[in-house]
This record gives C-alpha cells, structure tokens and sequence, in this order.
C-alpha cells in the first residue's frame, strides 16, 4: 500500500518544491536584517542606498521576464526551463555570498543586479515547469502542499538565521555568505528533474 502511494507521488512537483525551499525558504529573514547589515558597511543613507537597489532589482525582473517566457515557450522540451531555472537559483545565492566584500553603494547595486536576473530566470522557469506538471484533479492540493512546506521551511530557517545574527556583528557575515550558499544548492534538486522518467515536460 505505502509503495503504490509513493508510485504516485509526482516526484517534478516534489523536487521544485525542494528547490524553492532552499532558493527562497532563507529570503524573507534576509531582506530583513539585509538593512542592519548594510548600514554597518555603507553609512547613514542606508536607507537611500536600499531604495536604489531595491529599484535596480525590480526594473531588471521587469525587464528580462517577459524575454525569458517567450524563449522557453519557444522550446518545446523542458531542458531549457530546467538549465535556465537551475541557472536562476545559483545567481539568487551568489549576491549573499559576497555581501561581506560590499564597501561601496555601487558594489550593492550590481549584486542586486544579478539577484534580479537570477529571479528573472527562477519565476518564469520554475512557474511553467510546476504549472505544467501538476497532477490534474490534484492542482488544489500540490499547491497547498507546496505552500505549506515553503512556510514550515521559511519559519524554521528565520528562526535559525535571526538567532544566529542576534549573537552579534561578527555572524553577519557567516549569515549571509551561508544563506548565499542554501541558497544555490537549490539547483541541485532542480538538476535531479533530468533523471525523472516520463515526466508531463520532457
């Protein structure tokens, strides 16, 4: 009985799931103390300077989505959402782990750069991907599966990180390079997706 359960489990929706844990289960926690962080390195603008790369960040996601969708519409076989996803998610961790190197505005602003491509190339992929292959007569349920393990996950990880930061200044820097690192290892999972048999995209 077990064994034709897991049979069942859709193992593509399972794995995105896994990936968009490690990808943005650390993320809301690290925006938050990102200011406090920050304004250690850059000064009383902090405020100003997040504004700035907040705007750099959202403009890039406004600007390259929409290209990236019609490419991966333009392929018809998953291999490219798969690539470009995995792609995305390193680029999203990358920026944290060179957090501790920022001594000027401009060092935060190309790094949000690239965390807006990598959410560019994370959203649309990782959307058409689980979108694609959900089970139909199971949409309702694989969502709320998915957002409920995202929210055990982000609360559990805010957790760890905030009592982390909270012992002093000197674990920022091991807060931010690690969540950097949580962070890309999201792709492994979404590298796994190539091994899935039989999958709904392939």
């Amino acid at each position: 009985m077990v064994n034709k359960y897991l049979k069942k489990l859709n193992k593509v929706v399972i794995l995105l799931t896994l990936s968009d844990i490690f990808a943005w289960g650390p993320f809301l926690i690290i925006t938050a103390i990102s200011a406090v962080y920050l304004s250690h390195r850059l000064g009383e603008d902090i405020v100003q300077f997040v504004g700035i790369g907040t705007a750099i960040y959202f403009l890039t996601r406004s600007i390259l989505q929409m290209p990236i969708g019609l490419l991966t519409d333009k392929i018809k076989r998953d291999r490219d959402e798969i690539l470009i996803l995995s792609i995305g998610v390193i680029l999203m961790g990358l920026p944290y782990v060179f957090y501790p190197q920022i001594t000027e505005p401009w060092h935060y602003y190309v790094l949000q750069f690239i965390f807006g491509m990598g959410v560019s190339l994370n959203l649309t992929s990782w959307r058409k991907l689980f979108a694609t292959n959900v089970d139909k007569g199971r949409e309702g349920f694989q969502y709320a599966a998915y957002e409920t393990a995202i929210s055990i996950a982000t609360a559990l990880l805010s957790t760890l990180i905030g009592s982390i930061a909270s012992l002093g200044d000197v674990y920022f820097d091991l807060v931010m390079i690690s969540a950097g690192v949580v962070m890309m290892f999201g792709s492994i999972w979404i590298i796994l997706i190539y091994k899935v048999e039989k999958r709904k995209t392939q």
